[in-house]
């Protein structure tokens, strides 16, 4: 469970504020997390794994609280969730193994685990042909595919994806999509901020809404992009 206790994160005038968030997160869950760029979306995930940590208030991610966690704590914290960022953050000049097996390396793993595991992860993303390519050569969707499949490398309980589709075309972001719901599927948490409103609009999953470092309540209206939509219609 991941709860949100009153928490404030003061940037100034700088859009990603946050302002007296209370939410609660159940394990299990497939949650979208909505609104347009500068609405806090990206300051709210960020505190779960504790990249940053409250002004004021009270994150607490599983047995984990941000009242009173240490550095070491959160390192251990972060093992134990999967990020997917907008940008990918491959290492270009590596290949397509050698990014997902890195943090597998890192912790010390041996080497007969990290290729079995390695090599199953990139076949869960349709990406095991490609194991030995340079990431600098995928394109934007396949490079997506292999940031997912890094995520997973460590069994997170979460998967915390970051306007993952941001980059990439239409087709693209419906199979990186239907990665996350499978990865849902299968048992791990999935929260997911995003501004494609057409991408989301028909699944099924709980929605927040956010606009200017705040959570809208189900009576507010929201408008990505200019266009108006009703919240209200999503609750009948």
């Amino acid at each position: 469970m991941i709860q949100f206790s009153q928490v404030t994160v003061n940037y100034g005038y700088v859009p990603g504020a946050l302002k007296d968030i209370n939410l609660q997160l159940r394990d299990g869950d497939f949650t979208l997390l909505i609104g347009p760029t500068g609405s806090g979306k990206s300051t709210l995930l960020r505190l779960i794994y504790m990249d940053i940590l409250p002004s004021s208030g009270t994150v607490t991610v599983d047995k984990w609280s941000s009242y009173r966690i240490s550095p070491r704590q959160i390192n251990v914290l972060r093992r134990n969730i999967g990020v997917v960022f907008q940008d990918f953050k491959l290492i270009e000049n590596m290949s397509v193994f050698d990014n997902v097996a890195l943090p597998l390396v890192i912790e010390g793993y041996r080497r007969k685990y990290i290729i079995r595991l390695v090599r199953l992860l990139l076949d869960e993303v349709n990406m095991l042909q490609s194991e030995r390519q340079q990431a600098s050569t995928l394109s934007l969707g396949e490079k997506q595919r292999v940031a997912i499949a890094r995520a997973m490398a460590k069994n997170p309980f979460v998967i915390i994806a970051d306007e993952p589709t941001g980059n990439l075309d239409r087709e693209a972001s419906r199979n990186v999509l239907s990665l996350l719901e499978r990865i849902h599927q299968n048992g791990t948490s999935v929260i997911m901020a995003t501004h494609d409103y057409e991408l989301i609009k028909d699944t099924p999953y709980r929605r927040i809404y956010m606009e200017n470092g705040q959570i809208l309540p189900p009576d507010r209206t929201f408008s990505p992009l200019n266009q108006r939509i009703n919240l209200l219609a999503d609750l009948q």
